[in-house]
């Protein structure tokens, strides 16, 4: 499971705002599923499309200027399915204080050439942090099951 991280880090530039002079949805969005990526290209050794994102959680503001940090890890694994927990951390550079803004889950499928689902390694958690996004993965997913 530790191999399967990635962190993207970008300044937020004028560009990227919104009409509030913070950084714009779409954009984090997009910072966000680029990270997610990274970790299920890396874990399933191919190419991965995103299948879902769960849920993203806006918690505060990030300014135009800032530095934004997208941490993902990979929690779960299903036959071609990956579950990727993306953190992203806001950062006043001058000062250094960092921030827990957002947070969001995104399923994605490794794909074979003709775009088929294919099988992904199984994930397998060593650490008592790693057992614990394991498990909390696991029963997310079997929520979202239909009865």
């Amino acid at each position: 499971m530790s191999a399967a991280r990635s962190d993207l880090t970008t300044v937020v530039m004028p560009h990227m705002q919104n009409v509030r002079g913070d950084l714009f949805g779409g954009h984090l969005m997009s910072l966000v599923d680029q990270a997610a990526a990274v970790v299920a290209i890396r874990h399933s050794g191919g190419p991965a499309v995103t299948a879902s994102i769960d849920r993203v959680d806006f918690r505060e503001r990030i300014p135009v200027g800032a530095l934004v940090t997208c941490a993902a890890t990979l929690d779960y694994v299903g036959n071609s399915s990956m579950d990727v927990t993306v953190e992203v951390y806001s950062e006043d550079v001058a000062s250094g204080e960092r921030r827990h803004t957002h947070t969001a889950h995104v399923v994605f499928v490794a794909i074979d050439p003709d775009g088929k689902p294919r099988r992904v390694p199984r994930l397998v958690p060593e650490t008592p942090e790693e057992h614990e996004r394991y498990e909390r993965a696991r029963q997310h997913r079997e929520s979202l099951r239909p009865r």
